[in-house]
């Protein structure tokens, strides 16, 4: 049986591979697979600093292209929503594919780590976000979000939109922003409120080449405490 935990955020540029790479890095000698399946604005020529690159490095594994399709396999120059960088680029990719790849991908392994692109309805194809790859996967979710004024109602929009599918949440990961930051205490105390089952860590703002090994530990979510968190899968 494999653990599988889908990294989502309210929005783009939140934080989201940072706290992948966070996970990737505290599972290293653990049978986990992390995967990007799919990625805009990728650049051959600065590999190692696109997403599946950083991911790589977190692992401690060779950045290779054989390594990078491995983990992300629809990469796209165009750094603009995965759907419109697909018809530009005259590719396509579906919510099915991202699904079968991903579960093929992860077969064998004990964790399984997904990492979406933007948002948690980020666009991958025409009239297909995210939440249907998730609405056939239904991988428990990682809603990470940032500390800036407005992003409770993100946080609590992305939540209703997965009860609303009946899809599984593991938790909610602050990640502090550098601008218009609200009070961290204050933030978690509001969500805590609002959903006092859900599991919250908070990532700081970090600096260096490899933040990600300074993170707080996250594998906290990769533990079954109730049905509305990692759940288990075939």
């Amino acid at each position: 049986m494999t653990r599988s935990l889908f990294v989502t955020a309210t929005g783009t540029e939140i934080g989201k591979t940072l706290v992948t790479c966070a996970l990737a890095h505290q599972l290293r000698g653990r049978n986990a697979r992390v995967l990007k399946p799919v990625v805009s604005g990728y650049e051959p020529e600065t590999a190692a600093e696109s997403d599946p690159g950083l991911i790589l490095a977190a692992r401690g594994e060779a950045l290779t292209e054989e390594n990078i399709a491995a983990i992300a396999p629809w990469r796209f120059r165009t750094p603009v929503a995965p759907d419109v960088a697909a018809r530009l680029e005259g590719r396509s990719v579906t919510a099915a594919e991202v699904a079968a790849f991903c579960t093929t991908a992860g077969r064998g392994a004990q964790i399984l780590i997904v990492e979406g692109a933007g948002g948690l309805m980020a666009p991958i194809a025409e009239r297909e976000t995210f939440l249907d790859v998730l609405a056939v996967t239904r991988w428990p979710s990682l809603i990470v979000a940032g500390s800036y004024l407005g992003t409770l109602s993100h946080i609590f929009t992305a939540v209703e939109t997965l009860k609303a599918r009946a899809l599984p949440l593991a938790g909610i990961v602050i990640s502090e922003s550098e601008r218009d930051a609200q009070s961290i205490p204050e933030l978690t105390r509001s969500i805590a409120a609002f959903l006092p089952e859900l599991p919250v860590s908070v990532v700081p703002r970090l600096a260096g080449p490899q933040n990600w090994a300074s993170a707080p530990d996250l594998t906290q979510f990769l533990v079954d405490k109730s049905s509305s968190c990692v759940a288990r899968t075939p």
